[in-house]
């Protein structure tokens, strides 16, 4: 019997506690615990961080994670969200809110399949590593989804009473995540942090945000990713001259 390799079964196991995740979040969702639905959604998305990145520190990434990975992150950032928005938001009594929450998570699918695909035609060129997605990620379009109904939780209920523009909203997060917008890939450029000691600051500082002010911090995080699309535009345009 073949020996299991630790290096190998180490980000296969985060990628499955990320699942995990994401199965509670539509737990919690079906139960009416919208926040903790929300905050089972942001761990899957630590996971799928620390997983690929583990793999890659450890130089154990494998056709079989690779396809765990884009699994896990169907289920907990287009299913879980997308089921999400309708139990709450939408209050399973809109058929506009049904066909929003459709699109995205089929919208998601197709994300993930094309992902795919690029990800085979990478390998087939030698290893290039690519500095842009094409469109926004899965775990991004999760979180600007579901910015509505933070703001409920901030005490602004202004979505409920919007149900139309909402839906439009959702429909152009699905639109945008099989786009060829190139938005910038944190996942394949070096931190920007170089120093330990300033990364342990903002490691920090982040952490702390989103413990004492979550939904504020979640809000923030969003809105500085898409001011960063006009930028990541105009980086792409610059290298490909």
């Amino acid at each position: 019997m073949k020996k299991l390799d630790f290096k190998v079964l180490l980000p296969n196991v985060i990628t499955l506690s990320g699942l995990s995740f994401g199965l509670s979040s539509i737990r919690f969702a079906l139960e009416a615990e919208f926040n903790l639905a929300i905050v089972c959604i942001l761990f899957a998305g630590v996971c799928d961080v620390l997983d690929g990145m583990l793999a890659r520190h450890l130089q154990s990434e494998s056709d079989l994670g690779a396809q765990l990975d884009s699994l896990s992150d169907f289920l907990s950032f287009g299913v879980a969200p997308g089921l999400l928005i309708y139990m709450s938001i939408f209050n399973q009594d809109s058929s506009i809110g049904a066909f929003a929450a459709l699109a995205f998570i089929i919208f998601s699918c197709l994300r993930l399949a094309l992902y795919n695909v690029r990800l085979e035609e990478s390998k087939a060129m030698d290893g290039v590593q690519e500095y842009f997605f094409s469109g926004i990620p899965t775990p991004v379009g999760a979180i600007l989804i579901m910015l509505p109904l933070t703001h409920s939780f901030m005490g602004y209920d202004w979505a409920y009473g919007n149900l139309n523009f909402v839906a439009g909203y959702i429909i152009l997060i699905s639109g945008l995540l099989v786009s060829r917008i190139p938005t910038f890939s944190i996942k394949r450029k070096r931190l920007f942090v170089q120093s330990k000691l300033g990364f342990l600051i903002l490691f920090s500082l982040i952490a702390l945000s989103m413990i004492n002010f979550l939904w504020i911090t979640i809000n923030i995080f969003a809105l500085i990713y898409m001011l960063t699309i006009p930028f990541s535009i105009l980086a792409w345009q610059k290298g490909s001259k």
